[in-house]
């Protein structure tokens, strides 16, 4: 196969392989979800939620998942229909909501799905090799967190 000379060796770029491996988690992630009838969007969702146990103004959850207020708000309406998690008035201001996990939500399922997640993804390595994988992704999610300059 013939190579552009200005087209570096695109297998070696660190970038490319974060997005494949990415896109292989996701859609692993996703299958995996699916038998639970969720998607990686809610499953993501409900995780900030979780994150929150006085619960999360739709704002914020909107700000993280970098989506639209109304695109959260659909998405906790149905979640809210499913039982999942249900919205309260935020007693620091009453004109606002947050949502909050449903007190009977059906959590340990999702749990499943992270733990073979985390199984499939280090399997054969040792201790400190997770450790270090751990401490790297983390490094690199940092970097690419968004600065205040970019919001």
């Amino acid at each position: 196969m013939a190579t552009h000379p200005q087209i570096p060796n695109l297998d070696q770029l660190g970038v490319l392989q974060l997005w494949s491996l990415l896109s292989s988690f996701e859609l692993r992630l996703a299958a995996e979800l699916a038998e639970l009838g969720l998607s990686v969007a809610a499953f993501r969702l409900i995780g900030e939620v979780m994150l929150e146990p006085a619960g999360i103004r739709q704002g914020e959850l909107a700000r993280r998942l970098g989506v639209r207020p109304p695109t959260v708000s659909a998405a906790v309406t149905r979640l809210e229909q499913s039982g999942l998690i249900h919205r309260v008035t935020d007693p620091h201001d009453p004109r606002a909501r947050r949502v909050c996990l449903s007190a009977n939500a059906p959590l340990l399922p999702g749990l499943d799905v992270l733990q073979r997640m985390e199984v499939a993804l280090f399997d054969g390595m040792t201790a400190e090799e997770r450790a270090q994988t751990i401490d790297m992704l983390s490094t690199l999610n940092r970097r690419l967190q968004p600065t205040r300059e970019d919001t």
